[in-house]
């Protein structure tokens, strides 16, 4: 009997530790700060949406909306606003005026448990942009904790002001980080100058409009790019600049001492590009080659013609076209270049005396990869000045 009591005990023991074990399990930790990074259709997708909560358990402590949007509809150009949300129960509820064009937004979100799900939530109500009214009907969506926000958040400008080599950023591009407010004054400082402004970069991403500054993104002659830094530098909301990603590819480079192919502390562009046109010309067992040198950016472009092969009854002639660039291989070295050259375009076409054919792409063909072999150009090259080619394995050149 006392046998059986004892055990009972046990029994009632053991349940109440499991008991404990799952409160202990379900039961919230404390407070907690999570993301949402979308709302279900909202905007047709083209929002950025950051709403940031503080919850313990389902109940919600405090919130903030981050909303960055197109400004006007369908366009690259972003407007902003941040403000803290009040909370009652589960509705959050904000007024705010954007950043840019001063326009009134009002929120007014309710948040409830997804039903059948334990991760996702429902949004719905909402955000009102100036006369217009957009519904926020998100189902079913998931959020992410402090840490997975911040690591899809982190970017990489890839500015660097004084690489040891052209390895990681290109000889020719450069980026400059500029406060918002002098974004308008550099850009224009930039008119007249010899210096390509990336169209891409001129419009504010929502990243640039959270951070306060935008990089704009220029390319220049290698051999300019070391005082057009220093020039724009001391001009005035710059926060960073130096060398940045680009054309190069170093798969498709060669190095090789500098000593016959420069000139007083500078690279020999025309004997540079003579052997450059020699050699393709016989990869592309081409027939003629033109090229030319732009000084202002730096760059060859090499044209060569031949007979299509694909179409060789035809009579008609491919034209080849392919980029090239030279530059030191570190700034303000001159013992080794790095030569650099793009992968060919081709144009076919009727060049015969008297009546052409007129020839064009169906619209199938245009949307399909046209890739060109090469033939080997970066090993004939390679052979020809005697340089060593880049080898993925141990990212060096050998």
């Amino acid at each position: 009997m006392r046998a059986l009591v004892w055990f009972s005990f046990l029994g009632l023991f053991a349940a109440a530790d499991a008991a404990l074990a799952q409160t202990r399990k379900t039961a919230p930790a404390g407070p907690e700060t999570r993301y949402f990074t979308y709302l279900d259709e909202f905007m047709d997708g083209e929002a950025d949406v950051v709403l940031r909560q503080v919850r313990n358990g389902a109940a919600i402590i405090s919130a903030s909306l981050d909303l960055c949007y197109p400004a006007p509809k369908g366009s690259d150009r972003r407007d902003r606003i941040a403000t803290d949300l009040k909370i009652g129960g589960n509705t959050m509820t904000g007024s705010a005026t954007s950043m840019l064009d001063n326009t009134p937004v009002e929120i007014s979100l309710t948040q409830t448990r997804a039903s059948g799900s334990a991760e996702g939530f429902n949004l719905t109500g909402s955000i009102r942009i100036g006369a217009q009214a957009i519904p926020v009907t998100s189902k079913g969506t998931s959020d992410s904790s402090e840490k997975d926000f911040a690591d899809s958040k982190a970017t990489d400008d890839l500015i660097v002001a004084a690489p040891a080599a052209f390895t990681d950023v290109s000889p020719e591009s450069i980026a400059a980080k500029v406060k918002l407010e002098a974004v308008s004054e550099f850009v224009k400082g930039l008119r007249g100058t010899n210096i390509f402004v990336s169209k891409d970069s001129l419009a504010a991403s929502c990243e640039n409009l959270r951070a306060g500054a935008q990089v704009i993104r220029m390319s220049v002659n290698p051999e300019t790019a070391s005082a057009t830094i220093a020039q724009l530098k001391s001009k005035p909301g710059v926060t960073a600049i130096g060398w940045s990603y680009g054309d190069l590819e170093l798969a498709r480079a060669i190095r090789f001492p500098a000593k016959d192919w420069s000139v007083e502390g500078k690279i020999d562009s025309a004997k540079i590009g003579t052997a450059l046109t020699d050699t393709l010309k016989k990869t592309f067992s081409a027939e003629s080659a033109t090229s030319a040198w732009d000084a202002i950016s730096g760059k060859y472009k090499i044209k060569f013609k031949r007979p299509s092969a694909a179409l060789t009854s035809f009579g008609l002639t491919e034209t080849l076209e392919i980029t090239a660039m030279a530059a030191f291989d570190r700034p303000g070295g001159t013992d080794a270049i790095l030569l650099w050259i793009g992968y060919p375009s081709s144009e076919t076409a009727d060049e015969q005396p008297g009546a052409k054919l007129l020839l064009s792409d169906t619209a199938e063909a245009e949307g399909e990869d046209q890739g060109i072999d090469d033939n080997g150009a970066v090993g004939d090259l390679a052979k020809y000045f005697k340089a060593q080619t880049w080898d993925e394995n141990t990212s060096k050149f050998k």
